[in-house]
Parts: structure tokens; sequence; C-alpha cells
């Protein structure tokens, strides 16, 4: 008799995206985000917009794979581009914004 790990959590498997840790690196990168990005004033506001709009495309790409049951590690890449986005949002704010903030 085969013994099935039976979990709460259906796309827990080895090979799918690991959503727990998706989910806790997420929050952990809005922490980064709103104590390196933010200022008081304009520039910071929109470093800020920016943010939130990158982790509402991630959790709106998690939410595709959940749905689509997607395999593999694409999870990863979304963990560091939201972990490294204080870095990338202030030169693409430096970029496009200029030198103020």
């Amino acid at each position: 008799m085969a013994h099935f790990n039976v979990s709460l959590f259906p796309l827990d498997a080895p090979g799918h995206w690991n959503f727990r840790r998706l989910l806790v690196l997420s929050a952990l990168a809005f922490l980064l985000q709103m104590l390196f990005l933010p200022c008081l004033c304009d520039i910071g506001r929109a470093k800020a917009g920016m943010a939130l709009a990158v982790d509402l495309l991630v959790a709106i790409r998690a939410g595709v794979a959940y749905l689509a049951r997607e395999r593999g590690s694409d999870w990863k890449f979304y963990a560091w581009l939201l972990l490294t986005s204080p870095v990338w949002i202030t030169i693409a704010a430096y970029a496009v914004l200029g030198d103020a903030g």
C-alpha cells in the first residue's frame, strides 16, 4: 500500500512552486521596501508606488501559477526579484526621475 503525503496546501509537493516560502519572502521584501525606499517627498511616494506595483504583479503571477498548477522553480526568480527590488527601484527612480531622493 502506497503512502501519500496529504497536506492542507495542495501544491506543496516537490517540483511545484513553494508558495509558503514565496509568501514569507514577499513579506520580508515588503519590509525592506518600506525601510529603504521612502522619503518624505514625491520621489519617495513614487518609489513606494513602484514597489507596491511590483508586489502586486508578483502576487498575480503567483496566483496564476497556483491556478495552473505550474511545476518548476520559477518562484525563486520572483523571490529574488522582490528581495532585490529596493536596489533596482532606486536605480530606476534615479534614471527616470533624476537626482532627487
